[in-house]
């Protein structure tokens, strides 16, 4: 599919790479199931994705990127797609209707009818039955459902068990200088687990690592939070008629509102996977892999000479403590005592004598 190889966004991994040559292998022998998902930390990118996959699966040529249909559906104007979306906080049953009446339609020519849903994790619980009996039970075996999501987790386990699930890996949306801070962050990471698991006692930097984190963090969101109040500002200066204003201005707030709550998640839960990781190569190093193996090579030397006598039960304990914090970050969870938590766990792992 040439539209999918022209998806800049995509990091170069395995998992990109198998997921873009299984999905071009159902486009090629026309074995398109009825429902999918897609699952990435932006919701943006994976809507292109989408559109790019739809393009492929009614495009003649398979996604050509040049034809009437292929330029159609990547501005998202074609008779035989329907994008849904919420207009607020919540998907609800209202949405799901539309989508229930487009789809009993039959298909314009000879494509198939493609239901896009974005950000399928707002979805009420009345939304969501609704949907599921849809997927249980679809109009015709010519039409597909392609859901978006950044947290698969709220979603109906039923729902994600009628799809195939694909996950994906992006760019990060602001280019250099995001990767730059999430280097800065790992950077702080890897120097505080290593004082607390050489030195083995509470001192004032270990106290305040966490507040190290947090702060990057807290400079990442202010980012985006500026970003987002420009393009309000744009909005203003636009010439829209009043009434219109407002619901966009409503619109687009409460989808920032979302954007900078999802992104205080995306990014402790990145803490928590640089943590892990870094536990889990002291566990391969135990283990006598080498260093190609582990997730930060350059501590190779490190782990085996300074704390390879950790007990491997007491990091795998860390690790589900880790997963135990990461599950309740939806709720009212403090990032704050939750690091100060994981830190003192690291500074209490037992060795072996």
């Amino acid at each position: 599919m040439r539209l999918f190889q022209e998806l800049e966004f995509l990091i170069d991994d395995n998992m990109n790479q198998s997921n873009t040559r299984l999905l071009s292998a159902m486009v090629e022998t026309d074995s398109i199931s009825h429902a999918y998902l897609f699952s990435g930390n932006n919701t943006d990118q994976l809507y292109k994705l989408a559109l790019s996959f739809a393009a492929s699966i009614n495009c003649t040529e398979g996604g050509c990127g040049n034809c009437e249909v292929c330029r159609g559906i990547i501005k998202g104007v074609n008779s035989n797609i329907l994008v849904v979306e919420s207009e607020g906080n919540i998907l609800r049953i209202e949405e799901i209707a539309a989508l229930q009446r487009f789809m009993s339609m039959s298909a314009y020519g000879p494509g198939r009818k493609i239901c896009i849903i974005r950000e399928s994790e707002l979805m009420n619980r009345e939304a969501a039955n609704r949907l599921l009996k849809t997927l249980e039970d679809p109009p015709d075996e010519r039409s597909v459902f392609i859901l978006l999501s950044e947290d698969m987790s709220v979603m109906l386990p039923t729902i994600i068990s009628r799809c195939l699930v694909y996950s994906w890996n992006f760019e990060f949306e602001d280019g250099r200088s995001k990767q730059t801070e999430f280097k800065i962050l790992e950077k702080y990471l890897d120097e505080g687990l290593k004082s607390i698991l050489v030195d083995k006692k509470i001192n004032h930097d270990t106290l305040d690592l966490s507040l190290k984190v947090l702060e990057i963090l807290r400079k990442m969101e202010a980012g985006i939070r500026s970003s987002l109040e420009m393009e309000l500002e744009r909005i203003d200066n636009r010439d829209y008629e009043k009434n219109d204003l407002k619901k966009y201005q409503s619109i687009l707030k409460s989808k920032h509102k979302r954007k900078l709550a999802k992104f205080k998640k995306l990014g402790i839960s990145r803490v928590f996977d640089i943590i892990s990781a870094w536990l889990e190569d002291i566990i391969t190093v135990r283990l006598g892999a080498s260093q190609e193996n582990l997730n930060f090579k350059n501590n190779y030397s490190f782990i085996n000479n300074k704390i390879r006598n950790v007990k491997i039960k007491e990091i795998i304990k860390l690790l589900e403590a880790i997963e135990g914090n990461r599950a309740y970050l939806g709720y009212s969870i403090n990032p704050e005592l939750a690091l100060d938590n994981i830190f003192l766990n690291v500074d209490g792992l037992i060795l072996e004598r």
